[in-house]
């Protein structure tokens, strides 16, 4: 019996996407992550938020992570502490592009989609396309950012 679960538990962990190689999230992961930021700020924004902040495995997949700004408009929540206090309506991306004010206009219990140019996370700087899921929380504005 024992057997069987850890062959069931190995299958499953050969099929992880750093087990198949998939560098980069995509859309379907990324809009997973931003449920589990839901679901943790209903229960506990507190706790999600720190977890966000300390780069918690539950809110950081390979190029994949959310941020969050609280209802005064703040970044709140971000794994780069460098972010952290920054307006986020004002954020404007590589190419000068406002996406911060798309962001502010989040709806509660709505995900819509924003699009921006930004490195991805590490040694790299050069910017990419990336889609953002975003949506309002109890008056928090949080998304996850993708590159297609």
């Amino acid at each position: 019996m024992m057997s069987k679960f850890f062959v069931a538990g190995a299958v499953a962990l050969a099929f992880t996407p750093a087990a198949i190689g998939q560098q980069y999230g995509n859309a379907v992961e990324a809009r997973a992550m931003l449920e589990r930021v839901v679901a943790g700020i209903k229960s506990d924004p507190g706790e999600t938020i720190s977890q966000i902040n300390k780069g918690d495995p539950k809110f950081s997949d390979r190029d994949l992570y959310p941020t969050c700004a609280g209802p005064d408009g703040e970044m709140v929540a971000n794994p780069n502490p460098a972010r952290l206090g920054i307006v986020q309506k004002d954020s404007k991306d590589a190419s000068g592009k406002p996406y911060g004010e798309e962001l502010a206009r989040a709806q509660e219990g709505v995900v819509s989609e924003v699009s921006y140019l930004s490195p991805r996370p590490g040694a790299d700087k050069t910017p990419v396309q990336k889609i953002a899921f975003v949506t309002k929380i109890s008056g928090y504005i949080c998304l996850v950012g993708y590159a297609p």
